[in-house]
Order: C-alpha cells, then structure tokens, then sequence
C-alpha cells in the first residue's frame, strides 16, 4: 500500500470502529549508515522503512502506537487492539480535540537534498575526508558514524487535516583518539551537503584529542566555566523539554508555574522554530495537524511560554504551539523539534580571556537528574576538559563531573558566542543551533574516587 492509503486506511477504520478523533502520520526514511574505526569504514548499511504512527481518542480516554509492519492485516488488529484497550482504560482528565482544518501549511526551505540518499560515493568521500582531517590534526586513531535520512511525512486526521513533506539530514560524530586518556569528538549536521562540514567536524576532535595528552586530576570546586557548544546542547534540551506543558503536568519540569517569570540571563533567548530554513528539525505541521510557527521559550531571560498540544492545551486553558508530536503510549504530547539558541557578541577567543581561574569542557554524557522538579542534575565531562588560568589553557584534566542546577546554569550564564553550529548525535536528540557558553559558579566534582 501506498503512504496515502495507508493513512486513509487508519482513519477510516478508527472512525469506524469508534474513535471520535483519529491521526497518523506514515514515515517513509531511505537511510544509509557508514561507521569507521581505527581509521577505516568499517560498515556499511542501508535501509528502506515505512512507519505509520497513529493516534486515536474515544473522548476523554486517548492512545497511540508505531506500526513496524504496515500491512493490511497488521494495521487493521492494531487498530481493533488500541480501540478495545481505550474502552478499558480511565478517562483523562479533559475531553480534547483535534485541530480542525484543513490548514495551508508553510514550504521550509533548505531542507532537501536529493544527493543525500542517492550518493554513497560522496558520504564514502566525507567520512574519509573526516578521518584525515581527524589524523592531520594531531590524532593516532578517528572512529565515528555518519548516518545519510531521506525522508517523508504523509499526514491526515480525521478532522480534515492532510499534509505531505519532505527533508534530508546528514548526521556525523567524529571520535578521535592519542590513547586511551586524550580523545575528542566534532560534529557536523546539515540538511544538505552544501552546509555540511566533515572537514571541519575531524579537526576539531583531532585537535581536542591533541590538547588533551597527558590529562591530570581536577580538582572539585566551583568555577567559571565555558560550555562547548556539544555540552551545552545537551543541557539545553532539558531546558526545551521543562517547556513542555506535558512535563509540568507530570512533575518533571523545573519550569512549573514559572510562565512571566525571569528562569535564565537576560543574555539567553532560546525559541523552538520549526520553520527555519535548513533545521534539521524542522516541520510544516505537528503530527496533530496544526501548522508550526516560531515558538518563543525563554526570551532574554523570561520563559515566554509552555508548549502545547491539543491535550494540554485544552486542560492549560492555553493556545495551540505546533508541538504535538507521538511519544509513546501516552499518545501525542507536546515537545520541541528545532531549537535555535541566539548568538551573542563574544568571540571564542574573547570568551577564555575572559576567564581568571576556569575550565573549558568540551562534551559529556550521561546527564542524569537527581530531581526534575528542581533541576539538580549531573554529568560526566568527557573527551577534553582543560583548564584556564589567565585566558590561557594551562593544563588537561580528567575524571571530573558537573553536579549543579539547570535553573541556577541558566540564571548564570554571563557570555555567549557569536559562532553557532546545529548539534545533534546521541546525546542531544533535538537538534540545536547554538553557540560556546560561559557560565559563573558551576559546581564542579570528581567522576571517580
């Protein structure tokens, strides 16, 4: 079956069997993925998929579910098994709606590529290029992964809503290693190859890698710190995550209640836009229907406003955002897609002479939260961290991790840069464009004892 009667098929057998409100969204992705170790590909995969998403509310009781196998049959028992389980469940609090249409939806521009799914040979060549860069720079070993999506959106609901759109991506993270103490990691993400920088991405692991031979214990403390675009994307997702409305309702925001309010520096504006052009994020419409607009969250400081779907906007008694996206079996919930984070004045060079006695951390991983409400988290540091003294790096460090406050990192960022770049790989997931960060008082402990 085709995209169309796929979704014709899943809102038509919802309707019937008793679903007051019905969306899917049928996902077409031809993908390629080129891993490299050791300074060599290594493997080389390619796949072809076709994912329908569906959503289904009986009034106040509401699902949803991802269909791996879009067959006829396969549709049709899931459909007949989520309607059955509705009719079981306790009703929602609010009785919501779908946005009711038909909608005109906005063409993003820069966000197709047609060489992306159909050129291995140029992937092949970026992921070498990549590598050598990675080795010219100073590192002994370059591994990483570049993964090529071509993709499709076929939407429709049952309350008139139908949309088509498409886009490419090319996401890649470059590890690069002296040995098995110094190693650093580049990225590069684009809609297209014309912005896409493979070259750029192997240097600056191969030079972090460099910088950070012989790494000597940190000491715990509080310092000035700057944030490496890497580091920060990932902190600033939870940020864009807080603004859900679907987090407040579930405990899990440390924006509740904070709406008007003044929740970061006046230096830091951050907005989801789902229409700029060449977001890797970037969306027509949500899987609701409801066109996407540019969706201001925090504003010089002020966290402007919650983002919606229909759900929480109806039991918000708020206006519809465009963010209403699958998420499991909680069905559609509201979530950022595109985030732009404003450039500042700072030149990165600028931004270290800033600092007296500080560190710069370049990448982390495992952010975990101790309490979402609050926001107290941790992280480890990864790949460089380095200290500064004077302007100057004067020292590798190792073993250290960030054990702080995402409201009080906020509140205290005092630099931003005026370089930005788009950050996405595993541990950003919502792709950001945002810049180097220098930030006041960050409490600093030890990974390890």
């Amino acid at each position: 079956m085709t995209p169309d009667e796929i979704a014709t098929l899943i809102v038509a057998l919802g309707e019937k069997l008793g679903a007051t409100d019905v969306s899917t969204v049928i996902i077409e992705e031809k993908k390629q993925m080129l891993r490299f170790s050791n300074n060599s590909i290594t493997v080389l995969q390619a796949w072809n998929t076709i994912t329908p998403v569906i959503y289904l509310a009986m009034g106040p009781r509401r699902t949803g579910c991802v269909i791996e196998d879009p067959t006829l049959a396969a549709i049709s028992s899931t459909v007949e098994a989520l309607i059955k389980t509705m009719r079981l469940m306790k009703p929602g609090d609010v009785d919501s709606k779908l946005p009711r249409g038909p909608f005109t939806y906005h063409t993003i521009q820069g966000n197709y590529d047609a060489r992306v799914s159909r050129s291995t040979e140029k992937l092949t060549d970026a992921v070498e290029t990549s590598i050598n860069s990675g080795l010219d720079a100073g590192a002994k070993r370059v591994s990483g992964v570049l993964a090529a999506t071509e993709w499709k959106r076929t939407l429709m609901t049952s309350t008139g809503n139908a949309g088509k759109e498409r886009g490419t991506l090319l996401e890649l993270t470059v590890r690069a290693f002296l040995d098995a103490e110094s190693s650093g990691q580049g990225v590069s993400c684009s809609t297209t190859f014309q912005d896409f920088n493979p070259r750029t991405a192997g240097t600056e692991a191969g030079q972090i890698a460099k910088m950070a031979t012989k790494p000597i214990q940190g000491d715990e403390g509080v310092y000035q710190v700057v944030f490496g675009p890497s580091l920060m994307a990932n902190l600033l997702d939870t940020a864009a995550m807080s603004a859900s409305a679907y987090a407040v309702e579930i405990g899990m925001s440390y924006f509740a209640d904070r709406v008007g309010q003044k929740v970061a520096s006046d230096k830091f504006t951050l907005t989801d836009d789902q229409q700029f052009p060449g977001g890797p994020g970037a969306h027509a419409f949500d899987d609701e229907g409801y066109p996407t607009n540019p969706t201001s969250i925090v504003e010089n400081g002020v966290l402007k406003t919650l983002l919606h779907s229909s759900y929480t906007a109806k039991k918000f008694n708020a206006e519809l955002t465009g963010h209403g996206y699958y998420s499991g079996s909680s069905g559609i919930v509201p979530s950022p897609s595109n985030l732009v984070a404003t450039a500042g004045d700072y030149s990165k060079e600028e931004m270290f002479r800033e600092v007296t006695d500080g560190i710069y951390i370049t990448n982390n991983w495992y952010t975990r939260f101790q309490n979402y409400h609050t926001g107290d988290f941790s992280t480890i540091c990864r790949d460089g961290i380095f200290k500064i003294s004077n302007g100057e790096i004067t020292a590798s460090l190792k073993d250290l991790r960030i054990s702080d406050n995402m409201p009080r990192i906020l509140q205290s960022i005092n630099g931003i840069s005026k370089e930005r770049q788009w950050m996405k790989w595993w541990e950003v997931d919502i792709p950001i464009l945002l810049s180097y960060f220098l930030v006041d008082k960050v409490r600093i402990t030890r990974s390890t004892k």
